[in-house]
């Protein structure tokens, strides 16, 4: 299926419950001056918003900077051959130049009201703007620039959820599909985080669209209660996800990293489907700590982002948790785990401690890993995180 329409500018109210955390921002913290972590290294961090007004009506309303307007900004992707970010803002695609122009890329409307989209990629292409993503109604689409306008194709259409896999769109593949990615040949992979279960799809053309859904990684969930199968590293079904992923991101060797949030864990699945834990396993702490790998612990993990060489993972996790802020972190594979942005009490652009984040909805990082955009869903804002 496929669309051409012209790219206009909407403006309409919407309101939204969610649930509430924030992040605030330095690179060396106490949890508790009791049980002090370890010092992570000496790192310099700013934090500003470069796009939208904290806690303005939600609109989706284009302009520069503070002018612009998002309806419920989540999940981003920096795209490096134009330069530009894309966010997903509820039914719409968002894009934000250098210069913090925002644009409406996907317009309202031409999903259904209800279609919200959970997560973006890059896809291959020449062009900037060529994008997968993946929707609420088990939908998995292709967006391509088109001289002033946009084309889109809907590669999976299952409005029914399922696990299964086998030639595309000859079963239901897609079940909550809360992560996309693109691993290396073209690859696309997603998390069907009602099975916790990542599949992969190799597409042999887009017109008509065909290809083959394979299993990835994950045991599937088989228990009544819809429970996760005990943590495991492993070997594709081998390995094992718990409940609640809603982010994965990959980097240019075809590395997969996955927010495993109910195991407190980034795991990494490399191309040939083979599952490790970037830090140690500690269910349930219910702390952030800092270290090297093997003492560092995350409090639910919520979205994650790779650098293109994977030398450095950033994720967001609930921090203190409470009334306290999540923090954004990073996981540098085989050495340590460093908090950049601490959790907080308190809200506001600033450099270390003076900074602090709200709710995040999804995150993104430049291919030199020194710059990280945040969206706050709840502010409705975007802010941008640099690091020295």
């Amino acid at each position: 299926m496929n669309q051409r329409v012209k790219i206009k500018s909407y403006a309409i109210a919407f309101a939204t419950i969610s649930l509430a955390a924030a992040c605030s921002k330095k690179a060396a913290f106490s949890q508790d001056t009791d049980n002090p972590p370890p010092t992570g290294n000496n790192i310099t961090v700013n934090v500003t918003t470069i796009a939208g007004m904290a806690n303005a009506p939600g609109t989706v309303t284009d302009g520069n900077g503070a002018s612009a307007r998002f309806l419920n900004p989540t999940k981003m992707v920096f795209d490096n051959r134009n330069k530009m970010l894309y966010v997903a803002d509820g039914t719409c695609i968002r894009s934000i130049d250098q210069q913090n122009n925002v644009k409406t890329y996907l317009p309202l409307g031409v999903l259904s009201p209800y279609n919200e989209i959970k997560d973006i990629d890059i896809a291959p292409g020449e062009n900037g703007g060529t994008l997968y993503f993946v929707s609420k109604e088990n939908d998995l689409w292709k967006i391509e620039p088109d001289d002033n306008s946009y084309r889109t194709t809907k590669i999976i259409d299952r409005v029914w959820g399922g696990n299964e896999t086998g030639p595309v769109n000859t079963a239901d593949q897609l079940d909550l599909p809360n992560g996309v990615a693109t691993g290396i040949n073209g690859t696309i992979y997603f998390f069907n985080t009602a099975w916790n279960t990542m599949h992969s799809l190799s597409l042999q053309s887009l017109s008509p669209v065909t290809g083959t859904v394979t299993s990835f990684a994950g045991k599937p969930t088989a228990t009544s209660n819809g429970a996760a199968w005990p943590y495991k590293d492993g070997n594709g079904e081998e390995a094992t996800f718990g409940t609640g992923v809603t982010d994965i991101a990959s980097d240019a060797n075809g590395n997969i990293y996955v927010a495993d949030f109910r195991n407190d864990l980034v795991r990494m699945v490399t191309a040939s489907g083979t599952v490790t834990s970037l830090f140690q396993y500690e269910n349930g702490v219910g702390v952030d700590y800092d270290g090297a790998v093997n003492v560092a612990q995350a409090n639910r993990p919520t979205n994650v982002s790779a650098s293109p060489d994977g030398k450095a993972i950033f994720f967001t996790t609930f921090g203190r948790g409470g009334n306290y802020s999540p923090a954004l972190r990073m996981v540098r594979p085989g050495k340590d785990v460093v908090t950049l942005v601490h959790t907080s009490l308190n809200y506001g652009d600033g450099q270390n401690e003076s900074a602090a984040l709200s709710t995040v909805g999804g995150i993104a990082v430049t291919p030199d890993g020194k710059t990280i955009y945040v969206s706050e869903y709840l502010k409705k804002v975007i802010r941008k995180v640099t690091i020295q």
